[in-house]
């Protein structure tokens, strides 16, 4: 999903500087949205490998070994994909603050709801903690320890901690994209009350069909 955003973001604010900022914002978050579609491609393949492992030992006795490279490629992706996330859910909300835009601060809300983030987040961010059993920030200030039951675990395509689960599997992924092409939607509606926005496009369109018309006739 590449160069769908940055084309609207001269076109949002008459102000060079501001300009500039939704610029980068836009930038790093298609960025971090193809750096997710990325992570669940590797995924999906560490899964396929290992799910095709198990149904070949699945007839002999004992119990299936797997690959522990491969559980340490299915970990280290799924931790980068919820990173990917977090960026997402970060410059999403920089961006529902900076254009002061209803949609897309409800695009954002969308996305936590998802991913419950920022909790997956901090468990993973913070391995050094959870390893000495603080759960959270407060719980390390008063130096109370709990159990950790559950420390990152697999359910399908769900990555799990403390018993929780959290999606990260393709369909989680489809969930990330549709955001981002409403958020597209949201920019396409703002940019076009900027006139010179209209020209280019109509421009663009206008010599797609040209290309598209010669094309037909073996011209090119």
């Amino acid at each position: 999903m590449f160069d769908l955003a940055t084309k609207y973001c001269f076109h949002l604010d008459k102000n060079n500087t501001k300009s500039l900022e939704l610029f980068l914002l836009l930038l790093s978050l298609e960025k971090y949205v193809n750096g997710a579609i990325i992570e669940m491609n590797r995924l999906e393949k560490t899964r396929k490998n290992i799910n095709k492992k198990l149904a070949n030992l699945s007839q002999n006795l004992g119990a299936p070994r797997i690959n522990k490279f491969q559980l340490t490629y299915l970990a280290c992706d799924t931790h980068f994909f919820f990173i990917c996330i977090d960026k997402c859910y970060k410059l999403i909300t920089q961006l529902s603050l900076e254009l002061n835009d209803n949609g897309i601060k409800k695009l954002k809300t969308k996305l936590n709801k998802i991913f419950d983030i920022a909790i997956i987040r901090n468990h993973l961010e913070h391995i050094e903690d959870r390893c000495r059993g603080y759960l959270n920030l407060k719980d390390k200030k008063q130096n109370i320890k709990k159990h950790i039951s559950d420390f990152g675990n697999f359910a399908g395509d769900d990555f799990s901690f403390n018993n929780k689960k959290y999606p990260s599997g393709k369909k989680s992924l489809e969930e990330l994209k549709n955001i981002y092409i409403d958020l597209i939607k949201i920019l396409d509606v703002k940019a076009r009350k900027d006139p010179k926005f209209v020209e280019i496009i109509e421009r663009e369109e206008r010599h797609k069909l040209i290309m598209k018309t010669l094309k037909k006739v073996n011209f090119i």
